[in-house]
């Protein structure tokens, strides 16, 4: 017997209230999985992956500005 069959005849055999808290468990359980697939995967862009953007040779040398503060 498949699970839908035993589903049919243990429901048909429930008073109307245990119904009604079945029947909202089950639009939970659809809402929630609805919610945990992604509506598109989530790809992030690498470091640097914005076209015609460079980072100068020196990008991390100390900038002048901190020399006071550099031990």
């Amino acid at each position: 017997m498949s699970i839908q069959q035993l589903l049919i005849t243990e429901v048909s055999q429930q008073p109307e209230p245990l119904l009604r808290e079945v029947w909202h468990y089950l639009n939970f359980l659809k809402a929630k999985a609805a919610d945990e697939q992604p509506a598109h995967p989530a790809v992030r862009p690498g470091f640097g992956s914005v076209p015609g953007i460079e980072l100068a040779d020196d990008f991390d040398a100390p900038l002048p500005e901190f020399a006071d503060y550099r031990p």
